[in-house]
C-alpha cells in the first residue's frame, strides 16, 4: 500500500523517496522532552522499524509562546494519543502542556462551522511501563 497517489517515477526534486508496506509496528512508543535549554521540545518516537527525533527550538515558527522550567522527558503510548488526532486534524491551534507528574494535556481550538471557537482538551498519564532502554 502506498502513501501517495502520485507516479513513483524518481523525481529529481527529492533527496529520499520511501514507501512503506505495514506502518503498524513503525513507532508504539512516544517521548516528549521539554528543557529550558537546548533541544527545548523534542518528540521522539521508538518502534520495531527504528527510532526518530524531531526538535523544535523555542523560536520556532511553529512556537507562539514556550515556557519550561525544568527539564521533564515522559513516555505515552502512541496507541493512547490515538484518538487526539481527530481533534488534531480540525485545529487551528494547539497546547502542548504537562505537569509536575508527567501528565499531558493537549488543548485544541477548532472552530465549528458557525465561525465559533470550541476547545478540545485530551488528557494522557505517563507510561511507566516503557522500557528505559529508549
Amino acid at each position: 500500500m502506498l502513501l501517495s497517489t502520485h507516479s513513483q517515477t524518481v523525481d529529481d526534486n527529492y533527496v529520499l523517496v520511501a514507501s512503506l508496506d505495514n506502518v503498524r509496528n513503525l513507532s508504539n512508543i512516544l517521548k516528549i522532552t521539554m528543557s529550558p535549554s537546548q533541544p527545548y521540545f523534542r518528540l521522539s518516537t521508538f518502534g520495531n522499524s527504528g527510532n526518530a527525533h524531531y526538535d523544535y527550538p523555542k523560536d520556532s515558527d511553529m512556537m507562539e509562546l514556550f515556557q519550561c522550567s525544568k527539564t521533564q522527558t515522559n513516555r505515552y503510548r502512541m496507541s493512547l494519543l490515538k484518538p487526539s488526532t481527530k481533534a488534531l486534524a480540525l485545529s487551528c491551534k494547539v497546547s502542548v502542556r504537562t505537569d509536575s507528574r508527567g501528565f499531558l494535556s493537549l488543548q485544541y481550538l477548532v472552530r465549528n462551522d458557525d465561525g465559533q471557537i470550541c476547545f478540545v482538551e485530551y488528557y494522557c498519564c505517563p507510561d511507566e511501563e516503557a522500557e528505559e532502554e529508549y
